[in-house]
């Protein structure tokens, strides 16, 4: 049975694995809008209705091609557990910290660029996107919030500055769609690094 267990588990991650690819691969040559799920079934040598039961539709074939681009594999991980995460609430000093954050900002940036630059200019266009868009600021509100509290519980915000008002800058500054204007502008991930550090050095920590 335990033998049973594990091959029926192996099946199931090369599917998905298979599924994915083929996902991202669709999503990255075709675009969102045409994107089938029947398409990526073919790909993948699946049946449609494996597809539909396992990520729900194309939004949840979306976000989790986003999440493995994010975290860089599909391991059952969130971002704040990952080292690059914990190297920022770590941090000893303000300055250490911007550091850490800021390669961290990079860090997601350029592993998710791929996807990034096919679904954020597409806002607006369905309301799946919309609603795939929602979530991930959601999720981005969350990780910034966490890093703010943490910054503000340490005594290490600007004077005068409070903890609402440095979620929202910061929140502005992490935002993919400032990293794509950067980005199309011809910045390196080195230069938004720096610049990201050198902001939140001058307009949100002492």
């Amino acid at each position: 049975m335990p033998y049973d267990n594990r091959t029926r588990a192996a099946a199931a991650r090369e599917t998905r694995a298979a599924v994915l690819a083929a996902a991202r691969e669709s999503f990255l040559t075709s675009g969102y809008a045409a994107t089938t799920i029947r398409g990526v079934a073919e790909v993948a040598g699946v049946s449609q209705e494996t597809v539909y039961k396992r990520f729900g539709g194309k939004a949840g074939l979306l976000k989790s091609v986003y999440d493995i681009a994010m975290a860089g594999d599909d391991e059952d991980v969130p971002i704040a557990g990952r080292p690059q995460s914990l190297a920022v609430h770590r941090a000893t000093t303000p300055r250490e910290t911007t550091r850490a954050y800021a390669a961290l900002a990079r860090w997601l940036m350029e592993r998710a660029g791929a996807v990034l630059r096919i679904v954020v200019p597409a806002r607006g266009s369905t309301p799946e996107l919309d609603a795939f868009m929602h979530t991930i600021d959601g999720e981005r509100l969350i990780g910034t919030r966490m890093a703010v509290t943490a910054w503000d519980e340490h005594g290490w915000l600007r004077p005068g500055l409070g903890r609402d008002r440095a979620v929202d800058i910061v929140w502005t500054l992490n935002s993919p769609a400032v990293w794509l204007l950067l980005d199309e502008r011809g910045w390196t991930g080195e230069d938004y690094e720096r610049w990201l550090r050198e902001t939140l050095d001058a307009t949100v920590l002492s």
